[in-house]
């Protein structure tokens, strides 16, 4: 009988770090209980206080010379942390002084999405070619491209098998900072 209920009380002691584990990832979803970056998670690409832009700076919003707006404007202060949304791959990186000035794009791991940053402050922190993970700094909130004029922000999109697609529903899902 004392080794039933030795195997009981183990048994419940082994439940409730479960059970502890398990809250902890609740509270904070960007890191393991180890305080590790998870593999797969998706995050929130700006881990700082920010704001929307309004419907200028939303998917599909039109432009003056007949594009439409393909992503998300985050804005944010200057210098702000720019972060891996996803475990993946360096697409490519870049530079465009029309539109998107400092850029960067990752592909996802084990995906057919593609993330894309634009308008940070300097060249990116990481090359093509490069495996990024969820989380890791990789850039800094700008205003270059045609940005110069309205501020600092992280242009964010998500493509979908090469096609773009509104990324405000799962940013909104992504963002544990608002």
């Amino acid at each position: 009988m004392k080794r039933a209920a030795l195997l009981a009380l183990l048994l419940t002691v082994a439940l409730a770090a479960v059970a502890a584990v398990a809250v902890a990832k609740l509270r904070d979803p960007l890191r393991a209980p180890d305080g590790a970056i998870p593999f797969l998670a998706h995050v929130f690409p700006v881990p700082a206080d920010h704001g929307e832009r309004g419907a200028v700076g939303e998917f599909g919003a039109g432009r003056n010379d007949g594009r439409v707006h393909e992503g998300f404007d985050i804005l944010a202060r200057c210098g702000a942390p720019a972060t891996a949304a996803i475990t993946g791959k360096v697409r490519k990186t870049g530079y465009d002084p029309v539109l998107y000035g400092h850029y960067l794009e990752i592909h996802g791991l084990g995906e057919h999405r593609s993330y894309f940053y634009a308008h940070l402050k300097r060249p990116p922190f990481v090359h093509r070619g490069e495996r990024v993970w969820a989380g890791e700094r990789v850039g800094v909130v700008g205003k270059t491209g045609n940005a110069w004029s309205v501020g600092c922000m992280l242009h964010f999109e998500i493509h979908v098998d090469g096609r773009p697609i509104d990324p405000k529903p799962a940013l909104e899902r992504w963002d544990v900072w608002s």
